[in-house]
C-alpha cells in the first residue's frame, strides 16, 4: 500500500492558500489516522503477546486510540430503500483505503456554515438611532463543504467516484445528515442547492469539489380541537 504523502500540497493546489489551522489539519488527519490505526495494532499485539507469554513482569503504557471522527460526514437518502443511498468524507474514508477497501480517498471536507436572524426592523421617524426590533427568529443554516477525491491505486482520474458524487448531488430530496460537527449545531437533515466540480492543477489523480445546501427542519403542526 502506498500512503499519499503530499495531501497538504493537493489542498494548495486546490485552494491556492491554505491557512496555517487548515494546513496543520490537512496534513495532520491523515497523518494522525494513521497513527490511530497503528496505536490500535501495537495494543492488539500486545494483548496477545501477553496472553501468550504469560509473563507479569511484561506491561507496558499503551496509548489509547484517539477517536477523530468528530469529522467525519455521511450523507444518505434512502427513498423506501432499507440500504439507501449515501456518501462518506472523513476518517472512515481513510480507513478504508488503509486497510485496502476503497481506491479513493476523500478526506474531510473544509465546512463552512453561516446563519442569520429574521429580524424586522422598524425605523422610528425623527429617531435618533431610534427604532424597533421585532421577531427574532432564526433562518436555516447556509452549509458549505469544500474537499478533494483521490485515486489513491492508480493515481489516474477518479471517475467513478466522481460519478457517485455527481449523481448523488440530483437527488431532488431531503438528505440526512450524521455528522459529529453538523449535529452539534442542529443539522440534521439538508438539501443540495449548488455544487461546483474542478480538476487540481498538477494533480491528474485528484478532483476538487464543492457542495452548497441548506439544513431543513420538518414541519411542526399544532392540531387544535375545540372543547
Amino acid at each position: 500500500m502506498r500512503y499519499i504523502t503530499d495531501i497538504l500540497e493537493r489542498y494548495k493546489g486546490g485552494f491556492d492558500f491554505v491557512p496555517g489551522v487548515i494546513a496543520a489539519n490537512a496534513q495532520g488527519i491523515m497523518n494522525r489516522g494513521i497513527f490511530a490505526t497503528g496505536i490500535a495494532v501495537n495494543e492488539a499485539l500486545y494483548q496477545k503477546r501477553k496472553r501468550l507469554q504469560r509473563d507479569s513482569n511484561y506491561d507496558a503504557n499503551v496509548f489509547q486510540t484517539t477517536d477523530y471522527c468528530f469529522a467525519d460526514i455521511e450523507l444518505c437518502y434512502k427513498d423506501g430503500n432499507e440500504e439507501g443511498t449515501s456518501l462518506c468524507f472523513g476518517m472512515s474514508n481513510i480507513r478504508d483505503v488503509i486497510e485496502g477497501k476503497s481506491e479513493f480517498l476523500i478526506p474531510p471536507p473544509l465546512i463552512r456554515c453561516q446563519r442569520s436572524k429574521n429580524i424586522a426592523v422598524t425605523v422610528i421617524d425623527d429617531g435618533n438611532e431610534a427604532e424597533i426590533v421585532e421577531n427574532f427568529g432564526l433562518n436555516s443554516w447556509d452549509i458549505e463543504m469544500t474537499g478533494i477525491i483521490i485515486d489513491m491505486q492508480e493515481h489516474q482520474y477518479p471517475q467513478k467516484s466522481l460519478k457517485e458524487l455527481a449523481t448523488f448531488f440530483e437527488i431532488n430530496d431531503i438528505i440526512d445528515v450524521t455528522s459529529t460537527f453538523l449535529n452539534d449545531l442542529g443539522i440534521y437533515s439538508l438539501y443540495f442547492k449548488e455544487q461546483s466540480i474542478e480538476p487540481v492543477e498538477g494533480f491528474p489523480d485528484t478532483i476538487k469539489f464543492t457542495l452548497q445546501a441548506k439544513s431543513i427542519k420538518p414541519a411542526e403542526f399544532s392540531i387544535l380541537t375545540g372543547d
